[in-house]
């Protein structure tokens, strides 16, 4: 696929769920993230950052770079998973 500009388009690679994917555009949002995934809408996602910590939530309308400069450097890493139930 070609960019208007006659230049071949960048795809950026992620993976999900240990499943590689690409993706057109620089910026992915948490429901596009689910969309790929094939997760339901109401599910979590998490960026997987190497090292001690928890992995961040990323929400709906919240915007990850994937660009592979981008912090945390290298091809981006999510999980996506059902929201923790509060015990009644």
């Amino acid at each position: 696929m070609s960019a208007p500009d006659g230049q071949t388009r960048k795809k950026y690679e992620l993976i999900i769920n240990k499943k590689p994917f690409e993706w057109p555009n620089q910026l992915i949002s948490g429901a596009d993230i689910l969309k790929l995934a094939g997760s339901p809408t109401d599910w979590i996602v998490n960026e997987i950052i190497d090292g001690p910590g928890d992995d961040p939530e990323v929400g709906p309308s919240q915007e990850v770079d994937l660009d592979p400069k981008a912090e945390p450097k290298g091809t981006k890493r999510f999980t996506t998973r059902k929201p923790k139930t509060n015990p009644g």
